[in-house]
């Protein structure tokens, strides 16, 4: 398979070669479109490097590389509108619990308006400072967004459970300062106290839960919602980490120019660390 053969020779390939491996590995469903020469241009090096890169790979030659990609993206295509399989192997278990994400994340569409977007995302912008923080399976997609807005120019910062670290964080809350707090438990949690606080001290309190009923949902002036429902105990978070992606993304994109500068520091960075 394609992706395992460029994986296999990667340490060893060329920088151009390199060009070529990154293209496809990011958007392989454009290559597999793409004849060599278009290929080639799209990352700028010769349609011969292109042929030889399918060669290094241990392809006869590009057409058959292509053919592999192809292969892959029909695939994906056939496992995404063919009805989950209903056996009870941890395979088709699996298959079900990503057809059932599928369409919690349509929910979520329809849930989250554009204008609650925009109002979360207006809040964010105007903030002088954004604290975010997390408890239980949580806790590390909310570190997570934490580090996506400060990507993305925004002054975040991510506060553990730790009842200290908390109190620290918020001793000292400003007016138009956002307060995150992510959770997957229903009824009282360290999230769900710490939004009520926050709100009482002025702050701007943002909730992010998988569950409407949520005692967190209930006490904070926003709600970014995504169901979350499912069979077992453990609720599904697909649906929130991929809004709190699509809003740094969003977000990020209206200050392009100093992400492009401080992305080329860390390229810099990362080239004399290496």
């Amino acid at each position: 398979m394609f992706r395992e053969n460029i994986r296999k020779h990667y340490d060893h390939l060329s920088r151009s070669y390199r060009r070529v491996a990154d293209f496809i590995l990011s958007d392989y469903r454009t290559a597999a479109f793409m004849t060599a020469a278009e290929l080639a241009s799209a990352v700028d090096v010769d349609t011969t490097t292109v042929v030889r890169f399918a060669q290094r790979l241990g392809y006869p030659g590009y057409p058959e590389l292509i053919t592999d990609i192809q292969e892959q993206v029909k695939l994906e295509l056939s496992q995404t509108y063919v009805a989950p399989n209903e056996d009870d192997s941890p395979g088709a278990k699996v298959q079900r619990q990503v057809s059932d994400d599928r369409s919690r994340l349509e929910q979520a569409l329809a849930h989250n308006t554009l204008d609650a977007l925009e109002t979360i995302m207006d809040a964010l912008r105007a903030a002088p400072r954004i604290v975010v923080t997390g408890e239980s399976f949580a806790a590390p997609l909310a570190e997570s967004f934490a580090l996506m807005l400060r990507d993305a120019g925004l002054p975040a910062s991510y506060v553990s459970g730790d009842l200290y670290e908390r109190a620290r964080a918020l001793a000292r809350l400003a007016r138009k300062e956002v307060v995150i707090g992510m959770t997957p438990l229903e009824g009282p949690s360290g999230v769900a106290s710490t939004l009520r606080f926050a709100h009482n001290e002025g702050a701007v309190t943002l909730a992010c839960s998988p569950s409407l009923s949520s005692q967190a949902a209930r006490v904070a002036d926003h709600l970014l919602y995504a169901p979350g429902e499912t069979e077992g105990a453990m609720p599904s978070l697909t649906g929130l980490y991929a809004l709190c992606t699509a809003i740094a993304q969003t977000l990020a994109q209206a200050n392009a120019e100093t992400l492009a500068r401080r992305a080329s520091e860390i390229k810099h960075a990362l080239s004399e660390l290496a």
